[in-house]
C-alpha cells in the first residue's frame, strides 16, 4: 500500500493545516496510508527531515504558502540528501502554485509535481495514475519535467460540489489542543480584484446542512473559536444573514473570525450582526484603499461610498470587533492617498487597522505582468512592492513607519480613543507624528507600553495647541490608571497617608476594596489612586477619587 505523508508546515502551533484534512478527505481510504505531520516554520528542519525519513514515505506532499515556501523548500532538500537515489514523490500544491511552475519542478528544484488550482481532484488522480502506472503527466492542474521537458497542464479542475468532500472534522479534531480551527463554508470570489488570487474565480458553496454537521463535530471537540476561511463571506447576502443566525443562535457558545467586503453589508447582515453577543463575531474588513482612482486601477467591483458606508455599519455595531486591512503600493495609490484613507478609517474607529506593502502573489495579473503598472517587486516571498510610478521607495518606507504607528498605537486598546480624538484634531496631525516618534525611536524594536506613552504624551505637549489639553489630561489619568510608574510620571505626585475624606468623588473602582497604597495626584485637579491587588493577584490600582478643593 502507498504510504502518503503530508507536511503541514505551519505559521505558529496555533494553527492547523485545512488543506491537510481536506485532501486527506478527497483520498480514497483504499488509496493508500495517510500521515500528517504537523510543524511549524519554527521548527528544526533537520529534526523534521529526519522524522520523514523515518516514515518511509512513497509519496511526500505539501502545500506551499508565501510564509512556509522557503522553510518547507529546505525540509524538501535535506529529506533528499538523506533518501539519496530511493527517495519518495514529492509533490506540492497551494497559492505558491498557481503561477509558472518551472522553476519548482526543473532537475533541480523541490518538487517532482506541482499542482496549480485545488487539489481535491488532482490529487486523488495523480495517485491513481501512479498506481497503474499510467501518464500522470496529462492530469488538468499537474505541471512537471518529464524527459527534459516541461509539462504545463493549465488549472486543475474544480470542485463544484463541495459537499462531496467527505465530513472530517470529527477525525482530524480528535485530540486536536489548539485555540481555534478553520472552517471553508464556500470557495472563490466574484470580485476583480487584480492583486488576489480568488480574481474572479467563481463561489461555490457548502450546503447549510453540511456547515451545521461541521460545527456540531467542532463543538463536541470543545474547540472555541473558528475561523470561516470563505475569500468574501457575503457575496450572497441572503446565504452570509443565514449563517450568521446559524452560527449566532445555534452554536452561541463559539466565536466566529469572518472576512467581509464592506461595500455588499446589508441592513439585514448588520441587523443580524446587531444581535450577537459581545465578542462572538470578529469581522476582518477588507478595505485595501479609500481611492476612487486605486479602485478603477485594480479592477475592485465596489464604490468607495459602499465601502465607506458598509464600514461604517459594521464599526457601529457594539457587539462586533472590526478589523480594518489597507494595503499600500497599490497602483494609482499615493503616500496622501494613504494618509487620507487613515484619518478616515480611524474617525470610524475599528479595533485594528493593519497597513501592509502590496505583495504581487503568484498567479495574479500584477505579479504576471507588473511592467504594465510600472510596478518592481521582490522576485521572491514575501513579494513586496519597492516602488510605483506614484510611490517612492521613500514613500513605502513612510507606509511602513505609519503601518508602526498603528501597531505600537492605535491598536492599543490603552490608547485607542486617544488616538481617535489627536488624528481628529488635524489632517496632517498622523503625518507630524510618524515624524516626531521616528526621531525617537528609529521604528526599531517596538517600546514597551509605559514608553509609548511617554512618547505620545511629549508630542502632545509639544504641539502648544490648546487643542491638545484634554488629550493631556485623559492621557496622564491613563498613565495611573494602569499602574506605571508614579515616581516616573508625567505628573507631580506624593503619597497620601491619611484616610481618604468623605467629600472625595469615587470615579472607579470600590470604595471597600482593601488598599495598601494611595498617591496623591495633580492632574487638572487633584486626584488620589489607591494601590492594592487585582484580580489575578498583581499590584493594580483598585479605586481612584477625585478630591474637592477643601480636602486637598
Amino acid at each position: 500500500m502507498t504510504k502518503i505523508v503530508f507536511l503541514a508546515a505551519n505559521c505558529s502551533y496555533s494553527h492547523a493545516s485545512l488543506a491537510a484534512w481536506c485532501l486527506r478527505a478527497a483520498v480514497n481510504p483504499g488509496e493508500g496510508e495517510w500521515q500528517t505531520l504537523e510543524v511549524t516554520i519554527k521548527d528544526d528542519p533537520d529534526i523534521v527531515a529526519g522524522r520523514i525519513v523515518a516514515a518511509q514515505p512513497d509519496i511526500l506532499a505539501a502545500t506551499l504558502y508565501l510564509f512556509n515556501r522557503q522553510f518547507v523548500s529546505g525540509v524538501l532538500e535535506k529529506v533528499k540528501a538523506l533518501h539519496g537515489r530511493e527517495r519518495p514523490r514529492y509533490i506540492v500544491g497551494g497559492p505558491e502554485c498557481l503561477g509558472n511552475n518551472q522553476f519548482l519542478v526543473q532537475p533541480d528544484g523541490v518538487a517532482d509535481v506541482a499542482v496549480r488550482g485545488e487539489g481535491e481532484q488532482a490529487f486523488p488522480a495523480f495517485l491513481d495514475a501512479v498506481k497503474e502506472g499510467s501518464a500522470w503527466w496529462t492530469i488538468p492542474g499537474i505541471c512537471t519535467t518529464r524527459d527534459g521537458v516541461y509539462r504545463d497542464n493549465g488549472v486543475a479542475n474544480v470542485l463544484e460540489d463541495l459537499d462531496s468532500i467527505p465530513p472530517f472534522y470529527h477525525r482530524e479534531l480528535a485530540g486536536f489542543t489548539r485555540p481555534f480551527v478553520q472552517l471553508e463554508t464556500s470557495r472563490g470570489c466574484g470580485n476583480g480584484c487584480l492583486f488576489c488570487t480568488s480574481r474572479k474565480s467563481g463561489t461555490r458553496v457548502h450546503s447549510l446542512a453540511r456547515v451545521r454537521g461541521d460545527l456540531r463535530d467542532i463543538e463536541r471537540a470543545g474547540i472555541p473559536e473558528i475561523r470561516v476561511v470563505d475569500r468574501t463571506f457575503n457575496e450572497d447576502a441572503a446565504r452570509a444573514v443565514a449563517l450568521v443566525e446559524i452560527f449566532r443562535d445555534e452554536f452561541p457558545g463559539l466565536r466566529f473570525h469572518l472576512e467581509i467586503d464592506p461595500a455588499r453589508v446589508s441592513g439585514a447582515l448588520s441587523n443580524e450582526l446587531a444581535k450577537a453577543a459581545p465578542g462572538q463575531f470578529h469581522i476582518e474588513a477588507g478595505i485595501q484603499s479609500l481611492s476612487p482612482v486605486v479602485y478603477s486601477a485594480i479592477e475592485r467591483q465596489a464604490t468607495v461610498t459602499r465601502t465607506v458606508g458598509g464600514l461604517a455599519k459594521l464599526c457601529a455595531l457594539k457587539p462586533v470587533e472590526v478589523h480594518v486591512d489597507l494595503i499600500a503600493g497599490l497602483p494609482g495609490g499615493t503616500v496622501k492617498d494613504l494618509l487620507n484613507d487613515l484619518n478616515a478609517l480611524i474617525g470610524l474607529e475599528p479595533e485594528e487597522i493593519q497597513l501592509e506593502r502590496l505583495k504581487l502573489l503568484p498567479g495574479t495579473p500584477l505579479a504576471e505582468s507588473p511592467e504594465r503598472w510600472g510596478l518592481v517587486a521582490m522576485s521572491t516571498p514575501p513579494y513586496a512592492i519597492l516602488s510605483t510610478p506614484q510611490m517612492t521607495k521613500a514613500d513605502l518606507k513612510q507606509a511602513d513607519h505609519l503601518s508602526k504607528i498603528l501597531d505600537w498605537f492605535y491598536n492599543v486598546e490603552s490608547l485607542r480613543d486617544l488616538m481617535v480624538a489627536a488624528v481628529g484634531t488635524s489632517s496632517n496631525w498622523l503625518e507630524n507624528f510618524v515624524s516626531w516618534v521616528e526621531v525617537r525611536t528609529g521604528f526599531g524594536l517596538c517600546p514597551n507600553l509605559e514608553d509609548r506613552f511617554k512618547v505620545l504624551a511629549e508630542y502632545l505637549a509639544a504641539q502648544q495647541d490648546g487643542a491638545q489639553s484634554d488629550l493631556i489630561n485623559r492621557l496622564h489619568y491613563r498613565w495611573y490608571r494602569l499602574g506605571f510608574s508614579v515616581r516616573q510620571g508625567p505628573c507631580r505626585a506624593a503619597q497620601w497617608k491619611r484616610a481618604i475624606p468623605d467629600t472625595a468623588s469615587i470615579l472607579e473602582g470600590d470604595p471597600g476594596v482593601r488598599v495598601s497604597r494611595i498617591w496623591r495626584v495633580e492632574l487638572e485637579t487633584t486626584h488620589l489612586f489607591c494601590y492594592g491587588t487585582g484580580k489575578r493577584g498583581e499590584r493594580a490600582v483598585v479605586a481612584i477619587y477625585r478630591l474637592d478643593e477643601d480636602a486637598s
